[in-house]
């Protein structure tokens, strides 16, 4: 701000010198000939001292104030390198909006970054502007054009000057990546549940459920990572494969072996009685799921007996149809697709049969145990420690893919800063120099002329 208005002090001085020298050259030259107004202009001395002295102080303090604002000023371009900038849209395919690089929610995680003091979101954001590096012509279809670069430039104002220029707009392009991380690529929240149940009303071996819920959520995204990045190290040396060996392995020892293994050799249980009701009732309903399954299995069976054996031996050849789609003959009869159906609806009886076996396994083990006080307290400790632990691994699970994806758009959101180069402020004093010179010897030549 102050160094805006210092460096046109300069300016303004040099522009009335020159001004004032004019208008008196053209009243005081109307007392004279045009052969004695040559003889004016070739009798001066153009290298006088006086002037050399002015025009050297007056550009250094040009100069220096000139360097200063320029020191305000700063600009970068944000380049889009993925695919789906060209059609001006976000890596997700949502639309693409050039003015989120200047958000509120940008400009406050830049301060947040940079400690900025004694500076508001509103101060900052009247600072800086965004627009694309090249324009298009809506006028004429020849000249559409979607950009894919955009300049955004900061010019400090009254209450952020004490910031330094090059760091606050390098802070706001690092800002912008976060956030753009954040909304539009990879989804961070690895388990839809916001707040945790409270284990202290909850059954234990529901509790063991809720556990093997979470750690499979923090595996499949982990395996999920692993595919777009296999080789990716993150800086703790880690893979995406290594992290998910460790969760696998706590998920089969601390919850699957300890946890549970506990509770169902102490017959731990809240409320033994409606746990175990609740138990029967779904093994009822699986039974019936089952019986189901096992009447569809047997219908599939009953219907590939009804094919002509010699039929199916004559017709019955490996091969696909137009659709690409494998069938057991040269003319569909059926027998692939019900086989595939009698495959599914057995598996589905065997997981049927192990959900039975599970829940009286549980059944017998609570109408066996009692649950001593310290076997209790031993669970709850063991929950406590693996819930913490869980936690530890999604932390470790989200701050690999975010530097997974800090990585990824490095590559596809390129930054370059600029700042007023040297050449150019140079180019600037030289200029300024040659007007400072020219008002000074006009000034000098002015004086020659006979007063009216």
């Amino acid at each position: 701000m102050y160094s805006a208005i210092l460096q046109k002090i300069p300016v303004i001085i040099a522009g009335l010198i020159l001004l004032l020298a004019l208008l008196r050259i053209y009243f005081r030259s109307k007392n004279v000939t045009k052969s004695e107004f040559v003889k004016i202009l070739k009798s001066t001395k153009y290298l006088q001292a006086g002037v050399l002295i002015f025009v050297f102080i007056i550009t250094a303090l040009f100069g220096v104030f000139n360097h200063f604002k320029a020191k305000q000023s700063v600009s970068a371009i944000v380049a889009l390198n993925y695919s789906e900038a060209s059609q001006a849209q976000n890596s997700n395919g949502t639309r693409y909006n050039m003015t989120e690089i200047v958000c509120d929610e940008v400009v406050d995680r830049a301060i947040e970054m940079g400690a900025f003091e004694n500076v508001t979101t509103k101060q900052l954001k009247e600072c800086l502007s965004v627009y694309p590096h090249v324009q298009g012509d809506v006028n004429d279809e020849a000249n559409y054009h979607i950009s894919t670069e955009f300049v955004v430039e900061y010019h400090a104002s009254k209450h952020t000057q004490h910031l330094n220029s090059e760091n606050v707009i390098m802070l706001i392009t690092s800002a912008y990546k976060e956030y753009y991380i954040e909304k539009y690529t990879d989804n961070f929240n690895l388990t839809e549940q916001e707040e945790k149940p409270d284990f202290s009303t909850m059954e234990y071996m529901d509790i063991v459920s809720y556990f093997n819920k979470e750690t499979t959520s923090v595996l499949n995204y982990l395996y999920g990572m692993a595919e777009k990045g296999p080789s990716f190290v993150t800086s703790n040396d880690s893979t995406f494969h290594s992290i998910a060996g460790k969760v696998y392995q706590f998920k089969s020892t601390q919850i699957e072996q300890n946890l549970q293994s506990l509770i169902l050799q102490y017959g731990i249980v809240r409320d033994k009685s409606n746990y175990i009701d609740r138990l029967s009732y779904q093994n009822k309903n699986t039974d019936f799921d089952k019986q189901k399954n096992t009447a569809s299995f047997n219908l599939c069976n009953q219907a590939i007996d009804l094919y002509s054996e010699e039929m199916t031996r004559i017709v019955l050849v490996p091969t696909w149809d137009e659709n690409g789609k494998f069938y057991m003959g040269r003319t569909q009869v059926g027998i692939d697709e019900l086989s595939v159906m009698a495959t599914s609806f057995s598996e589905n009886v065997a997981a049927n049969n192990k959900e039975i076996m599970d829940n009286k396994l549980i059944i017998e083990k609570m109408q066996k145990a009692s649950g001593s006080t310290a076997a209790r307290e031993e669970a709850d400790a063991l929950i406590a420690s693996i819930d913490k632990s869980i936690d530890n691994f999604t932390a470790e699970a989200i701050k690999a893919g975010r530097e997974y994806s800090n990585y990824t758009m490095n590559q596809c959101i390129a930054v370059s800063i600029s700042g007023t180069s040297l050449l150019s402020e140079l180019k600037t004093v030289v200029i300024f120099a040659c007007l400072a010179y020219v008002a000074a010897i006009s000034r000098s030549v002015s004086k020659k002329f006979p007063k009216p």
